[in-house]
Parts: structure tokens; C-alpha cells; sequence
């Protein structure tokens, strides 16, 4: 009977041992199920967001708003109290945050630079999907949770960007009877993609809006005034640019005379279709945009060099001499005559900006601040991909001083991104307001690469024959006498950090779970 007794407990035992186990696998199997599903809806969202270049978006219905609302681009984004959307698993709907059978879901975008969230490394340009399920355990008569995350890397796809990086794009206003941008430079030749938000006047001899090397596309709000010699848009009834819609009218007098359609019959504008004007509202860094950039961006005033690399990092007053943004950093020479290597304190892949004198080869990555003017007096070849943004202007000094991505400089179309493999690509941002703040002031200066102003500058180029390759978009340009303004490369790998709206050709790359 002992022996007897000893058994039967025993097997009762072990059978309620191996029915709580099963209980509580049934349990760890529902939350990673429910979990599981939470990543996948929270997935779902930023494919949706991003169907429409919404990428600031999906912040807000991810449960968190940007570092300064869910209009910020830049990201990081603000998680101390998500609200995360809650799904029902149970197939009767009505459930709350934390109930049987739920799950709930909020999204981390890290922006311009890495970031820690949640104890995790969060890489550049990424989101993280929080989820947090709610199974029920009959063992316990109670309700356990499990978190899961993933990483969602925001990835550029080729060829596929927004319309401001197929375009020049002038941001200036409109203002009635004002020639927002006047071209009165001479033998100027426009062969890029040209949206102009106001009039636009074409006043220098032999300036011309024509193709070489791909479509150009005109769009002008406001007037075109063509009323310098010889100017026009298309070459010839026979080699029209590809599309354009100017919505002001055409006028050879001045930009206050009354205008016509423009036609062929009347001027020299040869289009092949006209288009629908697309109302786009000019990019503008708001303070609460540039006080985000000036404490987030690294190296930047708030985030020092890498002490101990060598060559020696840039000092600390290189990129503000207090902590308030207010242009007090003296003037930055980005080529000068010894070599340095600033590295951010979390890796060279957060940020980095190096200098070698004798190669003449410059290092990029991240997102860098100035609160200062910057300057180039040596030519340059760069490689990497990075913005630097300055409080100051920035100018190109010295007859022949070049910027480039090719080595040497090659401007021919696809020499550089497009097929080319080569897909650096430096983003200069420049944010002085109502003056200029970008200029070529010598003979002979080439920049590639992207360039932003805000919409009250301009970019000046005083200096002849001049060479600009890439996507802009600046308040105005004048003072053009023999540039070219080169055919835009197919975009491959456009710094998600720049100061523009959201980017079309973005997509969330594969989830990759962390359990």
C-alpha cells in the first residue's frame, strides 16, 4: 500500500507537472504568435506610409511623434510616452492596451544618426517595432506579456526619387512684378530638370534652357521673361525639351508687362507636351528644425571628436564656440593645408569627417553641424555619404578649386551615381536666410554633389565657367556668365538627413526580428 501510495503521487505529480508545462508552452507559443503579429502589422503601416513618401507619418500612427512633432523628418523620433495601437487577437474586437488577446505596437525611427532605445542600438536611417503581447495563462488565472522588436532599415530605391531631386528647384516665392530668379549672366546653359516656385527671367545673352544628355522638364508659378538676346527654351521646333508648363505666360518685355501663352508663334519656347503645374511648398528649416540639428547632429557642437585619432580630430570650437546656435564659429576651411580626422564618439558609421592633405581625398559619413561659415580652398575628391550643415554661408575659393565625387572630375552624365557604382554623395545645407549663402566667386570651380539653401538665399557664381552636377534646391541663383548646369545622375544614394521632404523612392527594407 506504501509502494502503492508512492506511485500514484507520483504519477499525479508528474502529470500536473507536465500539464502546467504544456499550459505554459501553449502560453510562450500564443505571445510569440501574438508578438509576431504585431511586428507584422506594425510592418504594414510603414509599407502604407511609405506608398505615399510619408515616412514622418508613420511616427504619429506608430504611436510616437518626431524629436519636435510628426512633421519632422529628421527624426530622432520622441518615445518617452507612446501611445501604441492596439490590435485584438481574439476575433470579438472591444479589447484595451493590455488585455487578454491583444497586442500593442509603437515604432522608434532613430533619423539622421544611431540612437539607444530600449537598451538597443537603433542604426541610421531605421526604425524599430515595438510589440508587446498579451496572452492568457489558465495556470495562473492571470494575463503574461512578452515584448518583440525588429529593425526596419529605411532604404533609397534607384532611379526612384522625389520630384525636388529631379529638378533644380528654386524655392524663392512669388512675388507679383519681381524676377524671383534672373538669369542675366551670359551663355548660360540650363540642362537639368528646372522648377521655379515664381518668375523666372532669362535677361543675359544666349542663356538657354535645352537637353543633351536627358528629358528636361520646365515648370515655372509664376512668369517667363525672355527678354534677353537670343534666349529661349528648346533648341528648335525639331529638338524641343521634353515637357514644361509656365503658368504666369511668356513676355519678352519685363516681369511686370502682361504675358501670352507661350508658344512657338510667339516666342522662342519649344516644349513637346505641356504639362499641369505641380504645387510643391518650398523645403524651410524652422528654428525648432535647426536647434534639433545643432544638439542631434554628430560631430556637431553638442557632440565633439573622437579624442586620439590621427591625424589630430578638429577642436571642439571648429564647430561652435558656445551652445547656442548663432553663427559664432569662425570661418571652417574644409581643405586646408594640413590633414585631420574627426570621428564621432559612437563610430565612424554615425559620423565622420577626415581630411588628408597629400591625397587630397576627404572622408564623409553622417550628419555634421558647423554654426559658422565654411569654406573651400583646395580641391577635393570626396567619398562617402554625409550632410554638413552650416550656420554661415559656404564659398568655393581660388581659380579651378573642385568639389567632386569622380576622380578626376567627371560630369558627364552617369560618370557619377547612375550606373556608374560610384554613389557618394555630399549634401551641403547652408541655413543663412535673406542673403547669399553659396557662392563660386573664382573662374573655373566645379561642385558635385547636392546642394540646399533656405528659401530667402541665393547662390551666387560672380565667376566664369562655372559647373554645377547634381540635385539643388536654393531660394535663387544669379551672377551666371558661361556656367553649366549639368544633366542630374540617376540618384542612388541620397542622405536621408538632408533637409527636404520626405524622399518617394524610400522604402522599409527586411524586418529583422530580435528576440
Amino acid at each position: 500500500m506504501v509502494v502503492l501510495t508512492i506511485v500514484v503521487t507520483l504519477a499525479i505529480t508528474y502529470t500536473r507537472s507536465n500539464t502546467r508545462h504544456a499550459a505554459r508552452s501553449a502560453v510562450t507559443l500564443n505571445e510569440r504568435h501574438y508578438g509576431d503579429a504585431g511586428l507584422n502589422a506594425g510592418y504594414a503601416v510603414l509599407a502604407k506610409q511609405f506608398q505615399s513618401g510619408a515616412n514622418a507619418a508613420a511616427a504619429n500612427i506608430l504611436g510616437c511623434a518626431g524629436a519636435t512633432g510628426p512633421s519632422d523628418t529628421n527624426g530622432p523620433s520622441n518615445c518617452a510616452s507612446p501611445t501604441p495601437k492596439v490590435l485584438c487577437l481574439n476575433g470579438n474586437g472591444g479589447c484595451t492596451a493590455g488585455s487578454r488577446d491583444s497586442v500593442s505596437v509603437y515604432g522608434y525611427y532613430s533619423g539622421t544618426s544611431a540612437q539607444t532605445f530600449l537598451g538597443r542600438t537603433v542604426p541610421a536611417s531605421t526604425w524599430l517595432i515595438v510589440s508587446t503581447a498579451y496572452a492568457w495563462n489558465p495556470s495562473t488565472a492571470s494575463v503574461t506579456a512578452r515584448t518583440s522588436l525588429a529593425l526596419v532599415p529605411v532604404v533609397v530605391s534607384p532611379g526612384a526619387v522625389a520630384a525636388v531631386w529631379n529638378h533644380l528647384f528654386l524655392t524663392a516665392p512669388l512675388v507679383s512684378g519681381v524676377c524671383q530668379t534672373n538669369y542675366s549672366g551670359n551663355n548660360l546653359v540650363i540642362d537639368v530638370p528646372l522648377y521655379v516656385i515664381g518668375n523666372l527671367c532669362l535677361s543675359g545673352s544666349n542663356d538657354i534652357i535645352k537637353e543633351v544628355g536627358q528629358p528636361v522638364d520646365l515648370q515655372v508659378g509664376g512668369k517667363l521673361v525672355l527678354n534677353g538676346p537670343n534666349t529661349q527654351v528648346g533648341t528648335d521646333s525639331t529638338h524641343p525639351i521634353t515637357s514644361g508648363v509656365v503658368v504666369g505666360g511668356c513676355t519678352t518685355v519685363s516681369v511686370t508687362s502682361a504675358t501670352t501663352a507661350c508658344a512657338p508663334a510667339s516666342y522662342r519656347y519649344y516644349v513637346g507636351q505641356s504639362e499641369t503645374f505641380n504645387s510643391v511648398a518650398a523645403p524651410v528649416e524652422n528654428a525648432t528644425d535647426i536647434n534639433n540639428d545643432y544638439a542631434t547632429f554628430d560631430p556637431g557642437p553638442m557632440h565633439p571628436c573622437k579624442a586620439g585619432t590621427s591625424p589630430a580630430g578638429l577642436a571642439a570650437s571648429t564647430f561652435d564656440t558656445d551652445t547656442t546656435y548663432n553663427a559664432s564659429a569662425a570661418t571652417f576651411n574644409l581643405t586646408p593645408s594640413f590633414s585631420y580626422d574627426c570621428q564621432s564618439q559612437s563610430g565612424t558609421s554615425v559620423g565622420r569627417l577626415k581630411w588628408d592633405n597629400t591625397t587630397k581625398v576627404l572622408t564623409i559619413s553622417g550628419s555634421i553641424f558647423i554654426d559658422g561659415a565654411m569654406q573651400l580652398t583646395q580641391s577635393a575628391t570626396y567619398t562617402g555619404t554625409a550632410v554638413i550643415e552650416t550656420a554661415g554661408a559656404v564659398t568655393f575659393v581660388g581659380n579651378n578649386t573642385t568639389l567632386c565625387a569622380t576622380s578626376p572630375c567627371n560630369t558627364a552624365l552617369n560618370a557619377w551615381q547612375g550606373n556608374s557604382g560610384n554613389n557618394s554623395m555630399l549634401t551641403i545645407a547652408t541655413l543663412k536666410s535673406n542673403a547669399t549663402s553659396f557662392t563660386l566667386q573664382d573662374n573655373n570651380q566645379t561642385f558635385q554633389g547636392s546642394l540646399w539653401t533656405q528659401p530667402s538665399a541665393s547662390v551666387s557664381i560672380p565667376g566664369n565657367n562655372a559647373t554645377i552636377e547634381g540635385p539643388m534646391s536654393v531660394g535663387t541663383m544669379n551672377n551666371a556668365n558661361n556656367v553649366n548646369l549639368k544633366p542630374l545622375p540617376v540618384i542612388t544614394n541620397m542622405p536621408v538627413g538632408a533637409p527636404l521632404p520626405p524622399n518617394t523612392g524610400a522604402q522599409p527594407g527586411a524586418m529583422q526580428t530580435l528576440y
